[in-house]
This record gives C-alpha cells, structure tokens and sequence, in this order.
C-alpha cells in the first residue's frame, strides 16, 4: 500500500490543469474559487500518482477505477490537505482538518450517541468514510460492512483513517507530494516521488 498527501495551496493551478481529462475540464467551469483549486490539484496530483495515461473510469456505484490496471485507489481532501492510498486491493481514505463543531450533537444524530471530544469523533467520522469508500457506497448508506482493517492518525490537525480488508501498517508510510511533482508529469517522468 502507498500513501500520498500534498499542501494544495503549493501547487499552481495553471501548472495542474493540463493534466485534466476533457470531462474533467468540462466540470471545472461549474466550480468556483477554493472548490475549483481544489479539484483541478487533486486531479493532477491523482493522474501523477496513477501516471499519465491512466484512464480514470466509475463503477456503477461511482467508485473511481483505472482502466487495465489492477490497482485500487481511494482519496480525499480537506481544505488544503490532498491525501489518495494505492494498493492491490480495494481500499478507502479519509481525512478531516478537525476543527471545533458541536461534537455531541453531530454524533447523536449521525451516531446515535453523544461523542464530546473531537478526536474521537473526527476517528469515527473518518472511519466511517474510509469504509464507505471501501465499499464503493455513498454518505448515507444504511448498512456499511465493517473493514476487516482500520488505521487512524492525526497528521498537522488532520485526522487521516484508511479501511481495507487486507493489513494495514502501523504507522502509517506516507509520501509527500511536492509542486516538482506536476512539473515531472510534465516533463514525462514516471510516478516516482
């Protein structure tokens, strides 16, 4: 399994959007300010992890998967924070910047019990995603199989959970991706970090 996270707010926006398949293109101009930035750097840090030529299909649930490759992948963002995992074996990613919410309500409704502290509540709700997307299901799936395995850690005030039914290493190993990055898709290299 490999992880990846990028700072979003490093990368250029004019050096990320040649990276973008015609429908992704397409959607961008839907997109506004933070939103449009963050999916157009997602997007090409995603094609410089999959390499350049991957052709990036749904399931008929929507989750993402690449044409005759046998990888799985999974990402996320959260503000500025760009997390994706790669493994053999479907998985699913999460993150969440955990700020301060009223943690006791949110929990009882979506949990059915009062959680008042915010680690342990931004754990739940990453998990919680983390296996939805190993599932291949949406937010408000009623019944979401439990993962086999589940890893979490707080990374710079990010709460970061990944679900696969394959083991997980702890801690987790995870690679930075740097603005060299996108400038390496454009001069053809490989997908290396």
């Amino acid at each position: 399994m490999e992880i990846y996270r990028a700072d979003m707010s490093v990368f250029a926006l004019e050096d990320c959007f040649p990276f973008l398949g015609a429908e992704e293109r397409l959607r961008t101009e839907s997109l506004n300010g933070a939103a449009r930035r963050r999916f157009v750097v997602s997007r090409a840090l995603r094609r410089r992890v999959l390499g350049p030529g991957a052709e990036i299909l749904l399931e008929e649930n929507g989750r993402p998967y690449v044409k005759g490759n046998p990888a799985f992948f999974s990402m996320s963002h959260t503000g500025d924070v760009f997390v994706m995992a790669v493994d053999i074996h479907p998985i699913g990613i999460d993150a969440e910047l955990m700020k301060e919410r009223g943690f006791a309500r949110l929990s009882h409704w979506f949990f059915k019990e009062r959680i008042p502290d915010r680690e342990e509540f931004y754990r739940r709700w990453t998990q919680y995603e983390a296996s939805l997307k190993l599932a291949g299901l949406s937010l408000f799936s009623k019944y979401v199989p439990a993962p086999e395995h589940i890893c979490s850690e707080i990374m710079d005030n990010c709460m970061l959970s990944v679900a696969s039914n394959h083991e997980i290493g702890f801690p987790l190993l995870i690679k930075t991706l740097l603005p060299s990055a996108v400038e390496n898709l454009r001069a053809g290299i490989g997908s290396e970090t």
